[in-house]
């Protein structure tokens, strides 16, 4: 089935091959007829090249982007800032607190009748509110570190490691921006328990944080808050812009409207892929932002790969052979 525009919708449930094809879907489950879609399989065609020539940088969000939205289960898969908000080491009383302002702020995120402008103040609130939380709460850095140590909900994207060895493999280096609203202290701390190898400078985490004293314990937090409404390249330090700003083509991947900006202030093409893991409602939203729509939850797709010129090979099931 040919979508009416220029974005697809890639379902877990069909194979991806090395042919990218337009695929919809009914429900989570149920993928529809597939046919060729010239102009996204002629933009990958043309992100390889310039992967090819040091041309390409990659903009990446972190919290059900480069992590899972659910574990097989069916229990969510926890944000950086959550992990420590539903931490069994906070007392009950903190726990109670994030879930209640979770319950006020997040419908009001998501929401597709509040315009930007009136949804900034009140995600401001929202980050403001539970990092000063987290500090009244003596947070330490030791602390921090056994949380993530001990989370089981925070589970990255099968493919994600291979994705950014592949990003730091390549030569020259392709540049990945880890651009997350939430908190760059367990998103570091995380990657360093689940990664086999370590982040090169090429890979950039740029992302709130709390900021710890010489005992330890939280005193504060970065500003200016980044949230899901202010991410741009312009707001990234003047060293990992400079990785960046000379890129002709900018592959951007993230699960929320708000992350499809992470390239702007950087003069290149885009290829924009969205993650629309659940509320299958908000399709029509995610067609007319991102390029390429994923559904389902899935593992990293071969697409991403392929826009960074290192294709996989693939087996009969739409797998990634070894």
């Amino acid at each position: 089935i040919l979508l009416p525009d220029s974005s697809f919708v890639l379902s877990p449930t069909l194979p991806i091959q090395h042919t990218i094809s337009a695929m919809t879907v009914a429900d989570l489950n149920v993928a529809g007829a597939a046919g060729e879609d010239p102009k996204v399989a002629a933009k990958i065609q043309d992100f390889a090249a310039a992967a090819s020539n040091g041309n390409v940088a990659v903009f990446l969000d972190f919290d059900r982007t480069a992590t899972r939205c659910l574990l097989p289960d069916g229990r969510r898969v926890v944000s950086s800032v959550a992990v420590i908000e539903k931490s069994p080491l906070m007392s009950q009383a903190y726990r109670d607190k994030g879930e209640e302002c979770f319950n006020t702020y997040f419908p009001i995120e998501i929401s597709d009748k509040l315009t930007v402008e009136e949804k900034l103040p009140e995600m401001e609130k929202w980050y403001s509110t539970m990092f000063t939380l987290t500090i009244a709460e003596g947070v330490t850095d030791a602390m921090v570190d056994q949380i993530v140590e001990d989370a089981d909900t925070l589970v990255l994207r099968d493919g994600v490691p291979e994705f950014l060895r592949l990003c730091q493999e390549s030569d020259p280096p392709i540049p990945v921006m880890i651009v997350s609203a939430g908190l760059g202290n367990t998103i570091e701390k995380f990657f360093r328990r689940v990664l086999p190898f370590e982040l090169k400078p090429s890979t950039v985490i740029f992302s709130n944080r709390l900021i710890f004293g010489e005992d330890g314990k939280a005193t504060g937090f970065t500003q200016p808050l980044l949230h899901m409404f202010n991410k741009t390249a312009k707001t990234l330090p003047e060293a990992a812009f400079k990785l960046v700003e000379k890129k002709t083509h900018c592959l951007v991947i993230g699960d929320n409207p708000g992350d499809a900006t992470m390239a702007d202030g950087v003069d290149c093409q885009t290829m924009k892929v969205g993650f629309l893991n659940e509320n299958l409602e908000r399709l029509g939203q995610y067609k007319e932002i991102f390029d390429v729509v994923i559904t389902g939850d899935p593992d990293f797709p071969e697409i991403l790969f392929q826009c960074i010129g290192h294709p996989r090979e693939m087996n009969g099931h739409g797998e990634a052979g070894a």
